[in-house]
């Protein structure tokens, strides 16, 4: 008998996991913010840090990750 019970919720635990993750991301992604370019690029460089700022230092960073990101491509491009 507890067998079956094991092969039961091994089984309900194997569909119902996916489902349940399926269902969070939806519900995430089902009303998307559109926003134009410029818009995306700037929420994204303020969410990581790297907005353009004297006083914190994150003018510097912002230097260093474009330096970081021109290495990766003439890496990639060699």
């Amino acid at each position: 008998m507890s067998e079956v019970a094991f092969v039961v919720l091994f089984v309900l635990l194997g569909v119902g996991g996916p489902l349940v993750l399926y269902a969070a991301i939806q519900s995430e992604t089902s009303n998307p913010r559109v926003v134009d370019r410029e818009t995306a690029e700037r929420e994204a460089r303020e969410r990581s840090g790297l907005e353009d700022s004297s006083r914190d230092g994150t003018n510097e960073r912002r230097k260093q990750h474009d330096q970081r990101q021109s290495d990766r491509n003439r890496d990639r491009n060699w």
